[in-house]
C-alpha cells in the first residue's frame, strides 16, 4: 500500500509527531507525509496556503491507496484538516480520520446540534479514536462511518532493553511532557512540594520543553521547592535513562486522548499516578496499575504518590505487571501493523468490491 499521511512537522514536539516518529520504523507499507503547521521560526499561518498547494501536488502526481489526517478534535484543527479532507475527497481517495487530542466542551456542542463537521469527516473511510468515550461522542453528532478505537505505542526498541531492577526505596519522581498548564506540571510540583516535608531524600525530574517551561521552572524557585531537575526535551537513550533512573511516573493531565508517555512509563515498570481522561481509563486497572486521581488537587495527588513511596515492594509488583501489559498490548509493531490491518479492510476492500 502506497499511504499519505497529513501530520505537523515531525521535528517538532508534540503528540502527533511523537506517534508517527514512533511507527516510522514498523511499517510494511509505502509511507509519504504531507506537512502542516507550525516549522521552527515560521508560524502556522504563514504555512497554510503552501501546504495545501504541497498536498494537492502530491495527490496530483502521486497514487495513493489512502490519506490519513490526524487533527485534534479543536475547532481550527478541525477546519483545517477539513480542507485537506474535502480535497483528498475530490481526487477520489479513501480518507482515514484519526483524532488525537480532544475538546470536551466543543464536542458537547457539537452534539446538540448538526453540523457541517458531520458531513465533512463523515465520508471519511473509517475513524480512529484514542477513548471509547471519543467514540460515543461521535455517534451521537451523527457520525455514520465506522469508529474504531487505537492506542499510541512504545518503541519496541525500548521495550527490549534490560529492565532495570528498582531499589528498595523510593528516591525519585519522574514528569514527562510537554511542559504546560494543562499537563498538570504545576500539580506536579505543589504535589511534590507537600511530599518533601516528610521525604527529605526525595527528588523530581521534570523531562520535556513546552510554552510554559521557562514559568515552570520560576515557579519553583519563587516557592523554594528543591531538588528539582528540570531535565529539557529528552530521546533516544535519554529518554530511556530517564524511566530507568526513576521509581514513580506522575500526569496530572486535565484532558488526555491517550498519553504516550504513560504507556513508556508502564513499559519501564513504573507505578503510574494519573487522571482518568482519555483513554487511560479503557485499560487502566487502580492498585494493579498504579493510580488514578479524580482531583486537580495536589494534597490529592501527593497523598496517592505517598501510598507507593511507603511501599517500594508493591512498587516492584506492579512494575513488573506494568512491563508486561505494555509489552503484550503497546508495541509500535502491532500498533502500525493493526493501522495497515485496518486500511486494507476498510478501504481496498470497498475498491475491489467497487471493481
Amino acid at each position: 500500500m502506497k499511504l499519505l499521511l497529513v501530520v505537523p512537522d515531525l521535528s517538532l514536539l508534540g503528540g502527533v509527531a511523537n506517534h508517527y516518529l514512533g511507527l516510522s520504523g514498523y511499517w510494511n507499507s509505502d509511507i509519504h507525509y504531507a506537512t502542516y503547521g507550525k516549522r521552527k521560526h515560521i508560524p502556522a499561518p504563514l504555512t497554510l496556503l503552501p501546504d495545501i498547494i504541497v498536498f494537492i501536488c502530491k495527490l496530483m502526481f502521486h497514487r495513493f491507496d489512502a490519506v490519513v489526517v490526524n487533527p485534534s478534535f479543536r475547532r481550527y484543527q478541525l477546519m483545517r484538516d477539513g480542507i485537506y479532507v474535502l480535497i483528498a475527497l475530490i481526487f477520489k481517495k479513501k480518507v482515514i480520520t484519526f483524532f488525537h487530542g480532544w475538546d470536551t466542551a466543543l464536542a458537547q456542542k457539537l452534539e446538540n446540534r448538526r453540523s457541517v463537521f458531520a458531513k465533512v469527516y463523515g465520508n471519511s473511510a473509517f475513524i480512529y479514536v484514542l477513548y471509547s468515550g471519543f467514540k460515543t461522542s461521535l455517534l451521537r453528532m451523527g457520525i455514520k462511518c465506522p469508529i474504531l478505537q487505537t492506542t499510541t505505542k512504545i518503541d519496541d526498541k525500548l521495550l527490549d532493553l534490560p529492565f532495570p531492577v528498582k531499589p528498595i526505596q523510593i528516591r525519585r519522581i519522574l514528569f514527562l511532557s510537554r511542559i504546560i498548564k494543562t499537563k498538570g506540571i504545576y500539580i506536579a510540583l505543589d504535589a511534590f512540594s507537600i511530599l518533601k516535608d516528610e521525604f527529605k531524600d526525595l527528588t523530581l525530574l521534570i523531562c520535556g520543553d513546552g510554552e510554559e517551561l521557562e514559568a515552570a521552572q520560576g515557579y519553583a524557585k519563587e516557592k523554594g521547592i528543591v531538588d528539582v531537575t528540570f531535565a529539557g526535551r529528552v530521546d533516544g537513550m535519554k529518554l530511556a535513562e530517564s524511566y530507568q533512573q526513576s521509581d514513580i511516573y506522575v500526569l496530572p493531565s486535565y484532558e488526555e486522548g491517550l498519553a504516550t508517555s504513560v504507556l513508556e512509563a508502564m513499559g519501564f515498570g513504573l507505578p503510574v499516578i494519573t487522571r482518568p481522561v482519555g483513554g487511560i481509563v479503557d485499560f487502566f486497572v487502580n492498585g494493579e496499575m498504579g493510580q488514578l486521581v479524580d482531583s486537580l488537587a495536589p494534597e490529592d495527588f501527593a497523598q496517592a504518590i505517598r501510598t507507593y513511596i511507603l511501599s517500594p515492594h508493591l512498587c516492584r509488583e506492579i512494575g513488573y505487571h506494568n512491563r508486561q501489559y505494555a509489552s503484550t498490548h503497546f508495541r509500535a509493531s502491532r500498533i502500525a501493523k493493526q493501522f495497515e490491518d485496518d486500511i486494507r479492510t476498510y478501504c481496498q476492500q470497498d475498491a475491489r468490491q467497487v471493481n
